[in-house]
Parts: C-alpha cells; structure tokens; sequence
C-alpha cells in the first residue's frame, strides 16, 4: 500500500517538472516576427524607451531618447501586417489622426530586430537662432531622426526666444516644422543686462579711450598729453533689436568724461566732457542655448 502511495507521488512529480520544462521551452524560443512587430509597436504606443532600445539593433542616440520621453502623444491604436522580406507595415492612429508606421525586421542573434532606420524624418527650420527643442530635448534645427510620436517644437534659448508648434512624426512623406520664433521680453531684458555689463566694462578709468565702446573724449583740445580718464555713466544706451533680431542698436545714454593729463603750458589740469549721445551698436546671434551680441 505504502508503494502505491510512493510511485504516486513520483509519477506527480514527474508531471510537475515535464510542465514546468514544457512552459520553460516555450519561454526560451525566440520571438517570432510578428511577435517582435507587436513588441516594437506596443513599447511605441506605451512611450517605453528602454523596450523600444530593446528591440532596435543599433542604440537610439540622446536627441532621440529625450525626445520620445518628453513626446506630447504616443500611438493611440495600431494594426500591422508582416511581409515575406520582414518588412513591417502598420496602420496606425497618432494624435487623432490616421497614419503609417513602416519598419523592416532583421534576423539578429537567433531572434529578431528592428532596424535602426525605423526612426521617421522631421525638418526643422526656425527664423531665430541654430537650434530648437524637440520634445525637451534640444537639437540643430535641420533634419532630426525620431520616434513615430507627436512633438511639440519650441524656439531656442528657452525663456529668452519665443515660438511654438507641434508636429506629427511618422512615415510615409517626411514631416516638415517651420517655426516662426521671436525674442521674448526676458530675452530684451537679458541683452539690456549685457549691454549694461558692457558700459560698466567701458566705464572703467583707463589711460586712453577705450576701443569699441563708443565713447568720444576730445582731450586733445585742452591737454597736451593724457595720464588718466575717468567716466560715470549717468544714463546707460538703452537697447533695440531689429525685426529680424540680427543686430541691435543701444542709443540715448548719456556718460560724462574726465580727462587729467598736462596742458600746452606744462601744468597739470582736468578737464570734463559730457556727451548725451552715447551709442552702441553690433550683432545679435542665438547658437544652442545661449545669446550673443557683439559690439561693432
């Protein structure tokens, strides 16, 4: 009786470990095409970076990454079909509308990839500066390579330009963004402080006239030479930019000049001058996240 009960249990156990082995090697066999498809475009839908890196067969660069994680709208619904070749066609819906998302399938390590030229083409122009952001991450304007998502493109530098637009990005024909960016009020305020910065640098005593700050002193109507000039700036050049924020023009600062040296005579003096005109002017550049102006 007590043998029975023991081979029954040895035939249970038998059973357990042949299923557990049978769930093991259905584990453990790659995934099939269509499998890897559903994956790539599941990971797409759900916003998955690290399942999408996963699945792709060469690593997605930062710009794209940033991107994607920072994307306004992920594939709502997708249906696709596997070609004989492992070419992928998907009929997909993003952002309320109806698109494609097409990719091609390698064999790779005893399973299957998606190749890196799955990521879709956007072309990115701005009227402002090199650079814009995608999705928070920031990039050259030009063609940018992206996850099929949807973006919203704003103007660079953050906070100092301004300009907004939001861009489908699948297949089919490429997708273009033309944005139109302006400088914002913060972005006036901050070239005031460089202009601002840049009188304070002009004003300092120096023993000539300092080069390309606009400044005039004729002290060589009274002085026959000159050890010293001093300025206070009493009004400093409030700043313009052109429409196209190319050059600006800083006007109407008043700065008065005191120039000590020896006359004609041979005698020590100090002579002032005031000017109520005082002028900069130059170029303005926006490149990555920064803006530029140089005095002309």
């Amino acid at each position: 009786m007590k043998r029975g009960v023991v081979i029954g249990i040895a035939a249970g156990a038998v059973a357990v470990l042949v299923a557990a082995g049978a769930a093991w090697w259905l584990l453990s066999r790659p995934a099939t095409p269509e499998q890897t498809a559903d994956a790539y475009l599941r990971a797409l839908s759900e916003g998955d970076v690290d399942a999408i890196q996963g699945l792709l067969g060469a690593p997605l660069d930062e710009v794209a990454i940033q991107a994607f994680a920072g994307a306004d709208g992920y594939l709502d619904s997708y249906e696709f079909a596997v070609r004989s070749d492992g070419s992928v066609h998907a009929e997909v819906e993003l952002g309320g509308e109806p698109a494609t998302v097409d990719f091609v399938l390698s064999a790779e390590d005893g399973g299957w990839k998606v190749d890196a030229d799955a990521l879709a083409s956007l072309e990115v122009t701005t009227t402002i500066g090199d650079s814009v952001r995608v999705g928070g991450a920031l990039t050259p304007a030009g063609e940018v390579r992206l996850l099929p998502a949807v973006y919203t493109i704003t103007a660079a530098p953050a906070g100092l330009v301004e300009g907004v637009l939001a861009a489908t990005v699948a297949d089919g024909a490429d997708t273009t963004a033309a944005l139109t960016a302006s400088v914002s009020s913060a972005g006036v305020e901050a070239a005031q402080e460089q202009v601002d910065a840049y009188v304070a640098e002009c004003a300092r005593a120096v023993t000539g006239v300092p080069p390309h700050c606009g400044l005039r002193v004729p002290w060589a109507a009274d002085l026959a030479t000159l050890d010293r000039i001093a300025f206070r700036v009493e009004a400093s050049p409030v700043l313009a930019l052109a429409a196209d924020a190319r050059t600006f023009a800083a006007t109407d600062g008043v700065v008065v000049a005191t120039a000590t040296g020896t006359t004609r005579a041979g005698t020590a003096a100090s002579f002032t001058y005031r000017a109520e005109d005082w002028a900069l002017r130059g170029t303005v550049s926006f490149r990555r996240d920064e803006m530029i102006l140089a005095v002309g």
